[in-house]
């Protein structure tokens, strides 16, 4: 979420980015894109409008916005695109420092200075006093806090004695509750913190911990909801009964035949269900707590997608955003609403919409038979096979936007290649499996699009390391290779930046077995081959915190020599948004190095793939 800049031209067309929807009480708020900025707007049953925000601290932007439903709302400022910033509310001029951080509101908070209990929020971050130019420290704290009083007055939650490198926090149905959730060495933690009536204290009940990124806890309706392995044809959600949180208590909820779900949200009546229906085909279902059936409240047309969606658990409000085929073939963003005690949706706003690109999905055998998929958007111009490593293609949303308009306009294919990348270094058979996978599709794609179609190469974070592994690997099957924010020191990455806290996922270079493997696959240490290298563009972010700069620069000073390197970089985090100008600039230098890259190159376009 970004700050609103300069006003757009008046007369000019609405935008059609929108995003972090946020749903409080029973109005929805969300973010609305042009070239100069974006802005924010509450939607609720009075119609649209556009929301003030408060002038942030100089050389900051607005990072975050969280409405109340009465009152003043609190903001969170911070450099932009990067993962600290100053959490404030009217009214409170202290400060605290938060790293990537989250925040649930709560209606009642007992006063830490005598005053009446009234609305707060629960947040994460760092102590009082802590500045942006401190340096990550182990653990990320969670606090109660009252609104309009100090932050020195805010409440500490023990969560443990051992350190939790990330914590996330989540809205319940109970309007006194939130979930807790903290991750270290592969397991997900998952922690009920409630307010005692009487004192106010937090309390902290344990529950059963998750070993996937694909299985989600959640309270709706006075009861638990467990999903597992969500996203994929094996999805299923479980409906524990009222008070138990034992998974293998839980009802499977019945879906029809085809349908798996793919994320859900508690409500106070029950969940909304976000599933992917045979073909492709999107859909959103209501399950009520008292009859645990499924029942449809949006979708089910062919080519709608829900890419937004939200809820507000103690109002029993939800929100999304419904991308749709119009009658005369175009497309229309549609921003939708539903109350409680609704069954059927309102639509808030209409916005013009760009026509999806040509989609295709082609799979290829990887090198241990691995069936890998390979999305293709586009049918003509060069080809650009995508890897976004341990983020969604949300982490790249402007550049995903530039490169489907290029895809529409005929002038790119761009590939989305489902990778096993993340997989512990240190227990990848043979040292290969999942780092090879985009190797696998590069080659698939070269053999259906032969040699006459520029093949370029891009990774973002640990997807560089997949990236930049094909093409050392294989150099001449590229015809140039981007690594955006890039990880490519698997050896010293635990002394930069957050790095040490990737030892469980990666593996751990000071054991020298783990030490072997790493050096195996890190690009910064793969020997370099005998002939020249394509061209290479590298991106480094001033502001990431999550994949140093310095890995950047030191494989492009490597390359040096061997390769033409472009090393840029630019003020932005390791997560874009569509509103900074800084990545617009970093976005148009991508495409532009592809496009030029293949006018160089003189191929001819060639069939499909």
């Amino acid at each position: 979420m970004c700050a609103y800049g300069e006003r757009r031209p008046s007369g000019g067309p609405e935008p059609v980015a929108v995003h972090g929807l946020l749903a409080v009480g029973a109005a929805g708020y969300w973010w609305q894109d042009a070239e100069s900025g974006a802005r924010l707007l509450r939607g609720d049953a009075s119609g649209v409008r556009e929301v003030a925000l408060p002038q942030p601290p100089d050389g900051l932007t607005v990072l975050a916005v969280h409405p109340a439903d009465t009152g003043p709302g609190a903001a969170l400022y911070g450099y932009p695109g990067g993962d600290y910033g100053y959490l404030t509310e009217a009214g409170a001029p202290d400060r605290v420092l938060a790293r990537r951080p989250a925040l649930v509101r709560l209606p009642r908070v007992r006063s830490a200075t005598g005053g009446p209990a009234g609305p707060g929020f629960v947040y994460t971050g760092f102590p009082p006093g802590a500045r942006l130019e401190d340096p990550p420290v182990d653990g990320i704290r969670v606090a109660v806090h009252r609104a309009g009083e100090p932050f020195a007055h805010d409440r500490p939650v023990p969560l443990g004695d051992a350190p939790d490198a990330l914590v996330t926090l989540e809205p319940t149905a109970d309007p006194d509750a939130v979930l807790v959730k903290s991750t270290a060495r592969g397991v997900t933690a998952h922690r009920l913190l409630r307010l005692a009536p009487g004192s106010g204290l937090p309390l902290v009940t344990e529950l059963p911990a998750a070993s996937s990124p694909r299985t989600r806890l959640v309270l709706g309706a006075h009861r638990w909801w467990r999903g597992e392995a969500l996203g994929t044809p094996r999805a299923v959600l479980y409906a524990l009964p009222p008070g138990e949180t034992d998974p293998s208590a839980g009802e499977p909820v019945s879906f029809p035949d085809g349908t798996a779900p793919a994320w859900f949200w508690g409500t106070r009546q029950g969940v909304v269900v976000r599933a992917v229906v045979a073909g492709g085909t999107e859909a959103l279902y209501r399950i009520d707590a008292d009859s645990p059936e499924p029942r449809l409240v949006a979708g089910g047309a062919p080519g709608d997608s829900f890419p937004e969606v939200t809820a507000a658990p103690d109002a029993d409000c939800a929100l999304w955003l419904r991308v749709g085929r119009r009658p005369d073939g175009g497309t229309a963003g549609h921003v939708e609403q539903l109350l409680d005690g609704t069954t059927a949706p309102r639509t808030l706003r209409v916005l013009p919409w760009p026509a999806s690109a040509p989609r295709t999905t082609r799979f290829c055998a990887a090198g241990d038979g691995h069936r890998l998929p390979v999305g293709l958007s586009g049918t003509a111009g060069p080809v650009l096979l995508l890897e976004h490593g341990g983020l969604t293609a949300l982490a790249n949303a402007p550049l995903e936007r530039a490169l489907e308009d290029l895809a529409r306009a005929g002038r790119l294919t761009v590939a989305r290649a489902v990778t096993r990348s993340l997989v512990p270094a240190h227990r990848v058979p043979a040292g290969g499996r999942g780092y090879d996978d985009l190797l696998h599709a590069a080659r698939h794609l070269r053999e259906r699009t032969g040699p006459d179609r520029p093949l370029f190469v891009l990774g973002h974070s640990m997807g560089a390391v997949g990236a930049a592994r094909a093409v050392l690997l294989e150099p001449g099957l590229f015809d140039g290779w981007i690594l955006r924010f890039p990880v490519t020191d698997l050896v010293g990455f635990p002394a930069l930046g957050i790095g040490r806290y990737w030892t469980a996922l990666l593996g751990d270079p000071s054991r020298p077995e783990q030490r072997a493997a790493l050096a195996a696959l890190s690009p910064l240490h793969l020997p370099l081959p005998a002939g020249p290298l394509p061209p290479v563009l590298i991106q480094t972010g001033t502001h990431d915190t999550r994949a140093d700069a310095r890995h950047g620069r030191r494989l492009a000073e490597r390359l040096r020599g061997r390769a033409a390197v472009t090393l840029s970089s630019y003020p932005v985090g390791h997560v874009e948004r569509f509103c900074q100008g800084a990545s617009r600039r970093a976005v148009a230098e991508v495409t532009a190095f592809v496009l030029d890259r293949a006018a160089v190159a003189r191929a001819p376009e060639g069939a499909s793939p």
